[in-house]
């Protein structure tokens, strides 16, 4: 039956009921400890995965997806995409687990931190500075330009999918598995998403378009605008209506009608409007086109060569992670000598020739 309206939660608490610390799932292999989340489309639990003694964390899916084949297609093809992205910047996907008798669930690396929702949320003003974003929009850049590089869009980002580690490195949550969950719950089941997903979504992925990688651009404009002022550019009325139709307040118009205090610099302020164009055209195309926008170099120390792309194997050298898997890493590149450095030993070379010739000569002359 179709539970027209109905909100999500309600779905999540028959989820909820078959489920409690200390059970086993996945055949007897994870442990769960306690629930992390419950939201959006989906209920997290951090488990211990007790054959290789790490802990993970758990997505679990609601019945009605759980019972659909097609849904379950469609996870199967994204979590076998989002398990080939082995960037630093990102949750990494390891399995989608099917099983008669149990709820499916997804895999994924457990992430010690909070989101930049909930460090936004804390802030005396519950906005967060530039100096501090600044450094995480270069990582967050740099994690979108390899996933775009290998096709995948995320589709989803916003404040609760960015993530920080114990050492301040931000973790990018939720590749593409999350969009579908939702596009399903929402088109063939009619259930209400409370988490204000909508308010991140670019008119034409809310128009159904098939996604592309200026979906994520508008979206990296629509979470920093939220994080700067406290406020997503759309945030009462119809929303949907006016992501279609109607144009954002600029930032810094926002920032003075809350008389906030900002650090944010013009430049970045008109990056920002510019990602939230209706037009995609209108958009920076890239991640990369983004950094450049804001004088931020992405470095290739944190890039790995998406597959499928150049003549040959890049270089490199394998390692395994401790979820069990391996990982090909890029060697680090030896210094190359500049071309000072080969002029200079030219002509070493050339006095070191003409001093011989000499010596010769000379020895010649004396006989």
């Amino acid at each position: 039956m179709n539970p027209e309206g109905q909100p999500v939660g309600a779905c999540l608490s028959a989820v909820a009921e078959a489920l409690a610390p200390s059970q086993m799932v996945g055949g007897g292999r994870y442990t769960l400890l306690w629930m992390i989340g419950a939201g959006g489309s989906a209920m997290l639990w951090l488990a211990q995965d007790e054959r290789l003694g790490e802990t993970v964390a758990l997505k679990f899916l609601l019945p009605q997806a759980a019972a659909d084949p097609r849904m379950l297609a469609s996870l199967r093809q994204e979590t076998l995409r989002c398990r080939r992205l082995a960037h630093r910047n990102v949750v990494q996907t390891y399995d989608l687990y099917e099983a008669p008798g149990e709820t499916p669930f997804i895999i994924m690396e457990h992430v010690d931190g909070p989101s930049l929702h909930t460090l936004r949320i804390e802030q005396p003003k519950q906005v967060l500075t530039w100096q501090f974003l600044e450094p995480i929009v270069k990582q967050l850049l740099e994690a979108l330009e390899y996933a775009h590089g290998d096709t995948l869009v995320h589709r989803d980002l916003k404040p609760a999918n960015l993530i920080l580690d114990q050492r301040g490195r931000l973790k990018l949550a939720d590749f593409g598995i999350a969009a579908i969950m939702d596009d399903f719950y929402a088109r063939v089941l009619n259930l209400r998403d409370p988490s204000g997903t909508v308010t991140f979504m670019s008119p034409q992925q809310m128009e159904g378009e098939p996604p592309v990688p200026t979906d994520d651009i508008y979206a990296l404009g629509a979470a920093l605008y939220e994080l700067l002022s406290g406020q997503p550019p759309f945030h009462t009325g119809d929303i949907a209506h006016q992501v279609r139709n109607v144009a954002p307040q600029p930032i810094l118009a926002r920032l003075r009608q809350l008389k906030l205090k900002h650090d944010l610099p013009a430049t970045a302020a008109t990056l920002i409007m510019a990602c939230l164009k209706k037009d995609a055209a209108e958009r920076p195309q890239t991640p990369r086109a983004v950094g450049k926008w804001l004088g931020l170099h992405l470095g290739s120390e944190y890039l790995a060569p998406p597959r499928g792309q150049g003549a040959s194997e890049p270089a490199g050298h394998w390692r395994m992670t401790r979820a069990g898997r391996m990982i090909k890493l890029p060697l680090r590149s030896e210094p190359v000598p500049s071309e000072h450095f080969w002029f200079a030993l030219s002509i070493a070379l050339s006095v070191l020739l003409l001093a011989a010739f000499i010596y010769w000569w000379l020895r010649i002359r004396a006989h």
